[in-house]
């Protein structure tokens, strides 16, 4: 008996549109499945040097283990492809790492995770403190914070830590108040800048400076993108439009800040902080606070919570 698996509706459906694709190309000539190994590579070393293995690259895109193998290494005695499928090519060069996508073990660049340190400083919250919150020894995690390199799993601890604390009072959570104000004075005396001076989608890149309105250079297509996203266009925002709009959504819209965060793709301790930094700035410019226009509605309840 035959031990081969049937394929299910989707499945087939897939092949089909596939089969039929393949035939119009071929067709045409215009078939070619196929691109050059070497951009590939190229990547895949960029990625290896921020600390993301290709075992990392090819879990994080849902390929076989190995299957990057034949283009980077060469497999069974032979030399490495100079061709690579166009799908999985173009998957690997639209691939950028985040940060809960490296191994525990990875090796990634120290900035943002000091960076992180120092804002939470400003707020009164020591490096001593932040070490037991993160069960880790006092003296090891301020070690490692003067490495030009941290584990992954430092740097997602930190992370945790800096999207649960940067708007606390460390004082309400049982830390001594002359602790937390001797930590803001050292923060201020060492120029540390707070959580307010950091955009989230930059504070993890070692040439950002704090509290900057200069555009970072990011993929767009073309001009208005804040407009042509809000009218429904799909556009890739850079990062002044992506403010823009998250200004615009604050200010005006009746969403909660859990769905401006999805539309933006954004967490939402990020536009969080974005809208109260934006606040801070108008105060600091003599300007008109801005303020949640439209009425927001409460989140329902779940109901088993709402009943105990």
């Amino acid at each position: 008996m035959s031990t081969k698996k049937r394929r299910g509706p989707a499945e087939r459906a897939a092949h089909a549109r596939w089969a039929s694709r393949h035939r119009r190309l071929k067709a045409y000539g215009q078939w070619d499945p196929f691109m050059p190994a070497e951009p590939v590579r190229a990547h895949l070393r960029l990625l290896a040097d921020l600390g993301m293995p290709r075992s990392g690259v090819e879990q994080a895109l849902g390929l076989q283990p190995n299957a990057l193998r034949h283009a980077t290494a060469g497999t069974s005695g032979f030399g490495r492809g100079e061709k690579i499928t166009k799908e999985v090519g173009q998957a690997v060069l639209a691939f950028w790492p985040k940060l809960e996508d490296f191994p525990d073990s990875a090796s990634v660049d120290s900035t943002g995770t000091r960076r992180r340190v120092e804002a939470l400083a400003t707020v009164g919250w020591s490096r001593a403190v932040l070490a037991q919150r993160a069960g880790r020894s006092v003296q090891g995690f301020r070690n490692k914070l003067h490495l030009p390199r941290v584990s992954a799993a430092l740097a997602r601890d930190v992370a945790r830590l800096y999207d649960e604390l940067w708007d606390q009072r460390p004082e309400d959570h049982g830390v001594a108040p002359w602790r937390a104000e001797r930590c803001r004075r050292q923060a201020q005396a060492a120029g540390f800048h707070g959580p307010l001076a950091w955009d989230d989608e930059l504070i993890d890149n070692p040439s950002a400076v704090a509290q900057t309105d200069a555009q970072v250079s990011l993929l767009t297509q073309g001009e208005n993108l804040a407009t042509r996203f809000l009218l429904g266009e799909s556009v890739i925002l850079d990062a002044a439009a992506r403010h823009e709009v998250l200004l615009h959504l604050m200010e005006w819209a009746d969403l909660p800040v859990q769905q401006v965060a999805e539309r933006l793709e954004m967490t939402e301790a990020a536009v969080s902080r974005a809208w109260e930094r934006e606040k801070a700035k108008a105060r600091n410019d003599g300007r008109t606070v801005p303020w949640r226009r439209a009425y927001v509605p409460q989140q329902p309840r779940d109901v088993v919570g709402a009943a105990a």
